[in-house]
């Protein structure tokens, strides 16, 4: 059928001409960016993937900058304690020396300048050592490095006090738990304590509160005295709701060796104060030392009784240990190193699978749409010329 309204060859080809310019203006628009997916319709679920491989690249790079980081302050730790060990294998060797008989007191006079001497260099090397400008073996400290790309993908160190006091014997908290509390275990109760009640309340007991107490009934008469006092609403047998908590810190209660299980007993009504107990037990309190070497730092009788040497073997053993962690957490970190940049190249391969650009695929897809577009647009032309035949019928 012979028409002129309507060119229906021209619109097949003007159709097939804006589809093939959408496709050469993609290929084009990919070629120039180097990326397959310039918009969400380029391909949706690979735009979503794309998006948490990014996060998870972004996250496993600083990572692993992270576990560097780490490894610096670990290096610069571990750097202090080679000379702390040296400084103590000194002393050593220096109290060694002075235990031999055949030095006079003059001679021990001498000793002592050099042993002191290196004694004040190793606190001065554990308050001043520092990374980042934050001191890293004054005290005990905790530190969490961040070594994965999700939040709970974290490594904590602790480096432990280097002053020759830290090691005191002050002990380390633990909690007991007991139905009730013997005559024996409240006169053990000779130093300052907290009690921490049910409604967020404390009552605080001196040391000379709790010093002369000599049974369950004096400590429930001055509970409730002080409680008074203090205006707190409590009773001597904590019967209240939620019970009554006894905090205390570090060495600040002392009870005996039956604290350790459910004292079972029996006490007459009334008496009965129903607790849970923050006990001590000996220890050390995070020091590497082992033990206070302030007693130690003189050498006279203790070096004489070969007490300086024992006590620089425990110190000398402390470091030792200290720095076997130190070696441990070098070690895993350098691990956590290799295998995060593995991970991270390994997806960042995948990455390029889904959203880089084929640029061998996309100059052919190019290639083809130009010469479609040519032919195409002759076709229009030819399309729009055959209208013209109709006027020969109308000669």
């Amino acid at each position: 059928m012979t028409v002129i309204n309507t060119n229906v060859a021209a619109n097949l080809t003007a159709n097939a001409l804006a589809s093939n310019q959408r496709s050469m203006n993609q290929a084009m628009e990919r070629l120039s960016t180097g990326s397959r997916l310039n918009s969400g319709s380029d391909d949706v679920a690979g735009l979503a993937i794309v998006s948490k491989m990014d996060a998870q690249i972004a996250g496993l790079n600083q990572a692993v900058r992270n576990a560097n980081d780490g490894i610096a302050q670990i290096q610069t730790v571990d750097g202090a304690a080679i000379e702390i060990d040296e400084m103590l294998q000194r002393m050593r060797e220096l109290a060694v020396q002075a235990v031999n008989t055949t030095n006079t007191a003059s001679d021990l006079v001498l000793i002592n300048k050099e042993f002191t001497a290196l004694a004040t260099a190793i606190d001065g090397v554990a308050n001043n050592t520092q990374f980042n400008d934050t001191n890293q073996i004054s005290a005990a400290t905790t530190n969490t490095y961040q070594i994965g790309q999700d939040a709970s993908q974290t490594m904590a160190v602790t480096f432990q006090d280097f002053n020759l006091a830290a090691g005191a014997a002050t002990g380390t908290a633990g909690v007991t738990t007991f139905a009730s509390i013997t005559d024996a275990e409240v006169v053990a109760m000779d130093d300052a304590v907290t009690f921490t009640l049910f409604d967020g309340e404390t009552l605080s007991l001196a040391a000379a509160d709790t010093a002369d107490l000599a049974s369950v009934a004096g400590l429930a008469q001055l509970f409730n005295v002080k409680a008074d006092a203090a205006g707190l609403a409590v009773t001597a047998s904590g019967t209240n709701a939620g019970g009554l908590v006894l905090t205390a810190d570090v060495a600040k209660v002392n009870v005996n060796a039956a604290a350790s299980v459910v004292n079972a007993t029996a006490v007459s009504a009334g008496n009965t104060l129903t607790v849970t107990a923050t006990t001590t037990a000996t220890g050390a309190d995070g020091g590497v030392m082992g033990a206070d070497l302030s007693a130690y730092l003189t050498l006279g009788a203790n070096a004489q009784g070969g007490g300086t040497i024992a006590a620089l073997d425990v110190a000398i053993a402390g470091v030792a240990s200290q720095r076997a962690d130190f070696g441990a957490w070098m070690n895993r970190l350098e691990h956590t190193v290799d295998n995060l940049t593995q991970t991270s190249q390994n997806t960042s391969a995948a990455r390029s699978r889904i959203a880089d650009a084929d640029y061998a695929a996309e100059t052919s897809e190019l290639a083809r749409t130009q010469i479609i577009a040519q032919a195409a647009t002759a076709m229009l032309s030819q399309a729009n010329q055959q209208a013209q035949s109709v006027l020969a019928l109308l000669k």
